[in-house]
């Protein structure tokens, strides 16, 4: 696997991880790619589709077996004929002897065999190109499970990040509303505002604990996730690097969609899958084609194991064609027809569902960017307008509950700004994986 560098291997393996240093989303992708279960499997198939596209070579070479076999007879023809194999035959004793009732024979045959195909039709050829092709798409799937690992790690570093900058922002909040309800028992003792005045803000800053707490419980949940996804013991503690700023977006979205359905390698993988879906049409036809192979025997015949006291071989070719074999030939090649026809309208759907894919990353960014351009201009508002309530509440012109409504105003402006800001990152990142851009990081340095 290239995409792990040699530096990081020796972090993960020295003992102590990522999770005792700040992680950067980089670092959070390169070692999701070393230790999460599905690139692991990924690999693993990958490897399996090289290893049967070696296995399909290896037909070429025939096939040599080696075989012990024992046979105790007394049928007549048998004792002759193994008689003569051993090199035990005395011809006097046949003859005193009664051949048609003759005593049971015991005989070890150890025999070499050789099988050799000269011509197959093709069959053999096609069944490795099959294979090779196969393997190329199980690499193909590899590599977009690699996309995938890096796309979700992405996603759930981004998501703890907004996670905790929500707990913090509602710490501030929940700080700002606790300083409000000390000034209010103030105002209260003095006679300036009611009792209930009071009652109000802290149910309010109640009610900002209640929120804190879920945030916090969020951030815990976000963190499992991004290890989860990194491989790791979910409970591991991270601590975040400031997130880069979101990838550049250039072009039209035409060219996305086009890049999406040359790059995708989920979509590579399909089409290597319907190339090797045409050859079974191939392997069908040659089986109305001649075959023609080499045969070989070596034997030794002996009345003890391994024993070589007699021995012989034969050498054979064989030549056949398939004359008659009922409608199954036929409906096979029929069968592979139409599997080609049904997995060629798969690809069309799957190319079109690309583009549909493309089409609704590139939207939302582009509705994830004008939502944060309102979000701030919204943001700014609240700011000033809890200042200017602040101010007024100080003076005795507002009541407590305007007080607290700008407070609600202000944090539901930060929690629009915050999600929106963070909503521009995830887009990004959505549109660049489902384009087929990569997202691990030492692949786009080698490119």
């Amino acid at each position: 696997m290239r995409w792990i560098p040699f530096s990081l291997l020796i972090i993960l393996t020295a003992g102590g991880g990522l999770s005792a240093q700040v992680l950067t989303v980089e670092e959070a992708v390169e070692s999701a790619l070393i230790a999460n279960p599905a690139i692991q499997a990924a690999a693993a198939r990958a490897e399996a589709g090289t290893s049967r596209a070696k296995q399909a070579k290896g037909h070429r070479w025939g096939r040599l077996d080696l075989a012990e076999t024992f046979n105790y007879s007394n049928n007549p023809a048998e004792v002759f004929a193994l008689t003569l194999n051993q090199g035990q035959f005395d011809f006097d004793e046949f003859f005193t002897s009664d051949p048609n009732n003759p005593a049971a024979l015991s005989t070890w045959i150890t025999s070499l065999d050789l099988t050799l195909p000269i011509y197959t039709g093709g069959k053999i050829g096609t069944r490795i190109e099959q294979a090779e092709t196969m393997a190329g798409a199980g690499h193909e799937t590899w590599r977009h499970a690699g996309e995938q690992v890096a796309f979700d790690t992405t996603t759930a570093f981004v998501n703890l990040a907004k996670a905790r900058e929500n707990v913090e922002l509602l710490g501030k909040a929940r700080t700002t509303t606790a300083e409000h309800v000390k000034l209010a028992e103030a105002y209260a003792k003095q006679g300036i505002i009611l009792s209930a005045d009071v009652l109000d803000a802290r149910v309010y800053l109640s009610e900002m604990d209640d929120l804190l707490q879920q945030a916090k419980n969020g951030a815990q949940l976000a963190e499992a996730a991004l290890n989860f996804h990194m491989g790791a013991d979910q409970a591991t503690p991270r601590r975040l690097a400031p997130l880069p700023p979101p990838r550049s977006i250039s072009g039209e979205l035409g060219d996305w969609t086009e890049s999406a359905v040359e790059k995708r390698h989920d979509l590579a993988a399909a089409r290597e899958q319907l190339a090797a879906g045409r050859l079974e049409t191939k392997v069908a036809k040659a089986g109305y084609l001649p075959e023609v192979a080499v045969i070989g025997r070596y034997g030794l015949y002996d009345d003890t194991i391994f024993g070589a006291n007699g021995h012989s071989g034969t050498i054979m070719a064989v030549a056949k064609i398939n004359l008659l074999g009922g409608i199954a030939d036929g409906q096979a090649r029929k069968a592979a027809e139409h599997n080609t026809t049904s997995f060629e309208a798969d690809i069309r759907r799957f190319e079109e569902g690309v583009r549909l894919e493309v089409r609704q990353a590139w939207q939302d960014l582009e509705t994830a960017k004008a939502r944060h351009t309102t979000a701030q201009d919204v943001l700014a508002a609240a700011n000033e307008a809890l200042r200017v309530r602040e101010h007024r509440f100080k003076q005795g012109l507002d009541k407590m509950v305007d007080l607290l409504d700008s407070e609600t105003a202000l944090r539901e402006a930060e929690t629009r700004e915050l999600v929106a800001r963070y909503d521009v990152a995830l887009s990004t990142t959505r549109l660049h994986f489902v384009s087929g851009a990569t997202l691990i990081p030492s692949m786009e340095e080698s490119r």
